[in-house]
């Protein structure tokens, strides 16, 4: 049982019932985070590496050394002090196919606790405030659950490529939602 689920349990509460609260913009540590939930997760499903994490970690401290917080969002879902998932939208990236929904993670313990609907419903609401036409995804084919919530939240496959960067051949999917 999951370290979310096992503490709603305890308190009587279902696991959708557990508590977090969502951040908006930088809070310290949240880019080692990010880059640790990645990596372990990664590391278990499918073997990745230290060129993984350090590639998440690399392109997570360049996003928040240009963030804008005008243009840009990140969010962090964090429960009893501690990060528990990331969303990042580049909104600056205000090109034609939209602006780019990244570093979306959340703790494999907190799964069903609803920190990842949370976060990606705040984020499509940011993006919409924000007068964005559309918004695009790149993920690795194999993550169902993640896949059925953007698939729920209106995301539409339109692209595929396969990819053996990080030890394993995974086709990388293209998703994008008109707003």
């Amino acid at each position: 049982m999951s370290f979310a689920a096992s503490r709603c349990e305890e308190a009587g509460r279902a696991p959708s019932d557990a508590e977090f609260h969502i951040h908006r913009g930088y809070l310290p540590g949240v880019i080692g985070r990010a880059a640790e939930l990645h990596g372990r997760y990664y590391a278990e499903a499918w073997g990745s590496g230290a060129p993984f994490e350090s590639l998440i970690a690399r392109e997570f401290g360049e996003f928040m050394e240009g963030y804008d917080e005008r243009f840009d969002l990140l969010l962090s879902a964090n429960q009893d002090g501690r990060c528990i998932g990331t969303i990042a939208i580049y909104g600056r990236r205000r090109l034609p196919e939209g602006a780019q929904l990244r570093f979306f993670i959340v703790d494999p313990d907190c799964h069903g606790c609803g920190a990842g609907k949370a976060l990606l419903a705040e984020a499509l609401a940011w993006c919409r405030e924000q007068g964005l036409a559309k918004v695009f995804l790149w993920t690795v084919d194999g993550l169902p659950a993640s896949r059925r919530l953007y698939e729920k939240a209106g995301f539409r496959v339109t692209e595929r490529v396969p990819d053996d960067r990080y030890t394993v051949l995974r086709d990388n999917l293209r998703l994008e939602l008109e707003l």
